[in-house]
């Protein structure tokens, strides 16, 4: 394993290069987590080749310098390295193995890299498919969330061979802080469904201690106060607690939907692993219980709202002073 620190080294971004001195960059999946990290790129020095599903989201990084990639192909013939951050698993093997996809245009000595939560075992299909045609893939997953793409504070942690990795470094420096060579291809990939395991079971407990705040009495701010000084302590209760306690569900970050696919990801290696959970079952039944209520695509303080449900007086106090 091989970790790199960027806080503890001297920046990319401190030594400007000129364009011409780096390679161009296709990216494909500009959303809520890739388009900072395109804006970064574009701040590196990265002539940067963007695509989505829908164009029209584009014109945000247009405006900052990027060029519109019209197909797959276009992006795949028009750059050395390309870069995504795409949906889910269905999305990434369209999007590379689909016809007019990403393996039918690539090209010998080229790296592919993508930083979305996957299957394991479409990483190292990719991997073959691309390598029949002499190019390379990464499966780098990242974790800090939109805030942290954008601040350039995210952890990727990668599964990769040495070359890929190469080359990887100083592109993925843009937006990273901690770079984290796991092992071969998938490994990175295992990593960070270990790391939404537990943001999964993290946030339910976030919103059980959000409940019993409210019903409780106690002033937020207060427990938020003492609970973030002790062991207690977790990036979701800093999170959660506040936003909870506000009934403020449309920040930033993951949805409760959109770990629905993620946590089905991680009961599947666990089952791979012969590794049994007490705590995702009760923690998956929690999310779809909130989607069930139309909490889908709110943040995860939302979760809240599961115990406001079943216990009046918890729902009594959640309401905005």
């Amino acid at each position: 394993m091989r970790i790199r620190n960027r806080q503890q080294e001297e920046t990319k971004l401190s030594q400007p290069a000129t364009n011409s001195a780096l390679p161009d960059v296709g990216f494909l999946g500009p959303g809520a987590m890739g388009s900072g990290m395109v804006f970064r790129l574009l701040e590196a020095g990265y002539q940067v080749r963007v695509w989505a599903r829908n164009p029209q989201k584009l014109k945000p990084f247009t405006d900052a310098g990027a060029t519109i990639g019209t197909t797959l192909e276009d992006v795949v013939g028009s750059s050395d390295i390309v870069l995504g951050c795409l949906l889910d698993t269905a999305v990434i093997r369209e999007t590379y193995l689909g016809p007019g996809g990403i393996v039918e245009s690539a090209r010998p000595g080229q790296l592919f890299a993508e930083h979305a939560t996957f299957d394991p075992d479409l990483a190292r299909e990719i991997l073959h498919a691309l390598g029949e045609r002499g190019a390379n893939f990464a499966d780098a997953p990242v974790s800090g969330g939109p805030r942290g793409a954008r601040e350039g504070t995210l952890v990727s942690m990668i599964g990769a061979d040495a070359p890929a990795i190469e080359a990887l470094t100083p592109i993925l420096d843009s937006y990273c802080s901690r770079l984290v060579h796991i092992g071969g291809i998938g490994s990175g990939l295992k990593v960070k469904l270990i790391n939404q395991l537990l943001v999964s079971t993290h946030a339910l407990a976030a919103a059980e201690a959000a409940a019993l705040v409210h019903a409780s009495g106690i002033d937020p701010e207060v427990a938020h106060n003492a609970l973030m000084g002790g062991w207690a302590a977790s990036t979701m209760l800093d999170m959660q607690l506040p936003a909870a306690c506000a009934r403020e569900f449309d920040g930033g970050g993951a949805s409760i939907g959109g770990l629905i696919e993620v946590q089905r990801l991680v009961a599947a290696l666990m089952a791979e692993a012969d590794v049994d959970s007490a705590l995702l079952d009760p923690t998956r039944r929690a999310f779809d219980t909130a989607v069930d209520a139309g909490h889908g695509g709110h943040s995860l303080a939302a979760l809240v709202t599961n115990y406001a449900a079943n216990n009046p007086a918890a729902g009594a106090v959640m309401v905005n002073p």
